[in-house]
């Protein structure tokens, strides 16, 4: 993570004028799931003159706020407990405001291990500490950030406009004044080159920057997002994998390269490189959705049944559950059911929870009924139970006649009542 020079923050606070007209309107939201320490950080946001402040004690909560609305300040712990905790919060942030580079991340931890791995993260906070740590180390890490962001704060402003050409001209004149931020100025200009489509441009500055620094693994990724628009897949792919071996939590890194392999029609190794990127970030929903897709095309029901089943988990009673990761889930263990027989309890018992939960949240939708039973007589009859087929068919039937389930049409009713033998 590049650090700053040091600014000496008593000056900032000396002028208390103007330090606290400038952040009068900022919005802050501290995510802490300690009392004691909520407390603290919103005494000391307040004492710079901030008084939009939010808290939040849980990262699901936070994760609502940061997608409602943007956010100047984000102070979050990183062990937040529940499906949510800080770094996820911080991927979510990064990319919501993509654009806008303006947004302070500080990230608060008791983790010591969080230091020996921050400087090789993706996603990186723009400070973090390690708790317990003195109000006066706070004010020292936000002081530092601060001054950063008001280095690059005509660059950020660019960016915001996407005026790219003018990003690269503000990249040069922050190196030519700042040394310390040239990492981030040629990173920035690497990224505007590449948003202008100007890909071979873009691919020979990051080609010049691994020349000089072997290191950088998001120069190799930029390299690599440069031979995917290139439509170069195997060249996208070595680059990738470079970009893993620097850096194995570059999360966006198996994302690409599990495009890079779906391009090449191997879904196989697509699979692999989610099944690696899920040991790294196992609470990521859309990553075990994208497992769980690429295993259902495979007919690698195993695989497809365990990647719905964590999305579930991990979306359960949380802005992003929906009916839709039901079906999934119920679609695969019918599939699971078909090849392993009628005799596993726990594959059925699996099929009872999930089809239960989707009624529950899917009651208001008569789609989400009708689907539900669809699902259900399917695999009463994938099990050769006929009669247990008919008797939810009849509920079903009596449901639609209600209607709280939506109607089949003619032909999918014939159809429906001649496999149960009802015709």
């Amino acid at each position: 993570m590049a650090e700053v020079s040091t600014v000496d923050f008593k000056n900032i606070e000396g002028k208390k004028t103007d330090s606290r007209g400038s952040v009068a309107n900022k919005r802050v939201l501290i995510v802490e799931d300690i009392g004691e320490m909520r407390l603290m950080l919103k005494s000391l946001m307040s004492s710079l003159g901030y008084s939009k402040i939010d808290i939040e004690p849980s990262g699901q909560a936070a994760l609502k706020r940061i997608l409602d609305g943007r956010y100047d300040i984000v102070l979050s712990d990183f062990n937040l407990g529940g499906s949510v905790d800080g770094q996820q919060l911080l991927e979510v942030t990064r990319k919501t405001y993509a654009l806008d580079h303006s947004t302070i991340f500080m990230m608060i931890t008791a983790d010591t291990a969080y230091e020996a791995v921050v400087s090789v993260l993706e996603y990186q906070p723009d400070s973090y500490l390690v708790k317990p740590f003195p109000p006066e180390a706070f004010m020292r890490r936000l002081g530092k950030v601060i001054q950063q962001k008001k280095a690059f704060h005509n660059l950020n402003q660019s960016r915001l406009n996407k005026d790219w050409g003018q990003v690269i001209e503000e990249a040069k004149y922050i190196m030519s004044k700042h040394a310390p931020y040239a990492s981030l100025c040629l990173k920035s200009i690497g990224e505007a080159l590449f948003a202008q489509g100007e890909y071979k441009q873009a691919k020979t500055h990051y080609m010049l920057i691994t020349q000089k620094h072997k290191n950088l693994a998001w120069a190799y990724f930029g390299i690599a997002q440069c031979e995917m628009a290139l439509e170069s897949y195997a060249g996208a792919a070595k680059n990738l994998e470079t970009t893993i071996s620097l850096s194995r939590h570059f999360l966006s890194a198996y994302d690409l390269l599990a495009d890079v392999y779906e391009k090449m029609d191997n879904l196989e190794e697509a699979q692999n490189v989610l099944r690696s990127v899920l040991e790294v970030s196992p609470r990521s929903p859309e990553r075990s959705k994208r497992m769980g897709d690429i295993s259902a095309k495979l007919k690698d029901w195993v695989a497809a049944e365990q990647a719905y089943g964590r999305v579930i988990r991990l979306s359960r009673d949380t802005i992003n559950e929906n009916v839709d990761m039901y079906y999934d889930h119920l679609q695969a263990i019918t599939n699971l059911i078909s090849s392993a027989g009628d005799s596993n309890k726990t594959l059925n018992e699996k099929f009872k929870r999930s089809l239960t939960r989707l009624r529950i949240i899917g009651k208001a939708s008569p789609v989400a009924v009708t689907n539900s039973f669809r699902i259900e007589v399917q695999q009463y009859v994938t099990r050769n139970h006929i009669g247990e087929a008919v008797k939810t068919w009849q509920n079903w039937h009596r449901l639609i006649t209600q209607g709280k389930a939506s109607p089949l049409s003619e032909a999918q009713e014939y159809t429906l009542k001649k496999r149960l033998g009802l015709i």
